[in-house]
């Protein structure tokens, strides 16, 4: 199967390699991966975000989780 690298950023950094049938595969791999680590880390920290890229360290895509909460203007807390 076709090696590919999940580069992981959450104020830290860190990089896994995987195997995956396809492109569509590691995506699908790395949203599983940011998923998990949502859940775990409730809320996350700001700005996680997995790249995913090929054997040959091209990029495939970028997978992001933003936590944001935006009050209406004028709205009293």
């Amino acid at each position: 199967m076709p090696k590919y690298f999940l580069h992981i950023k959450d104020g830290k950094e860190a990089e896994i390699d995987i195997e995956a049938q396809n492109a569509h595969d590691a995506m699908n791999t790395g949203l599983n991966a940011l998923s998990k680590f949502a859940c775990k880390a409730f809320p996350p920290p700001e700005n996680v975000a997995i790249s995913i890229s090929d054997a040959d360290r091209k990029p495939v895509g970028t997978l992001e989780f933003v936590f944001k909460i935006d009050y209406a203007p004028g709205v009293r807390i």
